[in-house]
């Protein structure tokens, strides 16, 4: 008579993960990969051969690539929505939260076109800056869906100056490039563009597409102080048009 074969219950096979290595310091690497390298060339490979482990380790920690994108976006933004002085104003929330999203994108600007074009970010969203920008128009009298027209507009123009001024910049003869961009303004025919060609001094490498620097090197201060005044007083005008009390 046979013997019934017992079925051997193979072992679990233990999480991959390396020893002392936290889910932090995987977004930490995630986000040095990233100002190093670029957003395009960004793989879960090369996070892992800077961290010194197996791909499977970052998975683990973090998930796939979306995840870990989510996570660096967090990361940079983690400190945008301070703790609010008392009798500060919405207008100057507004302006607060504004600068202080410019200046952590300047520390991070290979991000910019993650916070500004990749809706993969919003599964880590952090609700606090969404809670801030809310309560401020909401002061500001907006509510229902006027408060959510609002809000869109607001943080279109949050993200909107800045990851235009932090453009990325050509990675292939990068000299090259910027030699012929220079040459390209010159040629401004002043019978055609009489004003371009006028105001060339003023505008050539400070305003959009007549410049071959980035923000970085050459940051656009005084034009994003004029975009957040222009732009919050035209929500206090708006709530005074409908009729909502603007402060």
């Amino acid at each position: 008579m046979a013997v019934p074969r017992v079925k051997r219950q193979k072992p679990e096979r233990a999480a991959p993960r390396a020893v002392g290595l936290t889910r932090e310091a995987v977004i930490a690497a995630a986000l040095e990969e990233i100002d190093a390298t670029g957003l395009p060339g960004f793989s879960i490979r090369g996070l892992a051969r800077r961290l010194g482990v197996n791909p499977t380790v970052v998975v683990w920690h973090l998930g796939n690539r979306n995840m870990v994108l989510a996570e660096v976006v967090n990361a940079v933004q983690g400190d945008l929505v301070p703790a609010r002085p008392p009798h500060q104003g919405w207008q100057d929330r507004l302006r607060q939260i504004f600068a202080r999203s410019r200046e952590a994108v300047r520390r991070h600007p290979n991000v910019a076109p993650l916070i500004g074009a990749e809706i993969v970010s919003n599964v880590r969203s952090d609700f606090r800056l969404a809670e801030a920008l809310l309560e401020a128009l909401a002061e500001a009298g907006f509510t229902g869906a006027a408060l959510c027209r609002a809000y869109n507009a607001t943080h279109a123009a949050l993200v909107g100056f800045t990851t235009q001024e932090l453009a990325q910049m050509p990675g292939e003869d990068l000299p090259g490039w910027q030699a012929g961009m220079r040459e390209h303004l010159t040629r401004a025919d002043p019978r055609t563009h009489p004003i371009l060609a006028r105001e060339l001094p003023h505008l050539a490498n400070r305003a959009f597409i007549l410049r071959w620097q980035n923000g970085v090197e050459a940051p656009m201060d005084e034009s994003f102080a004029l975009y957040v005044d222009c732009f919050i007083a035209g929500l206090a005008a708006h709530a005074l048009g409908t009729g909502i009390p603007a402060n």
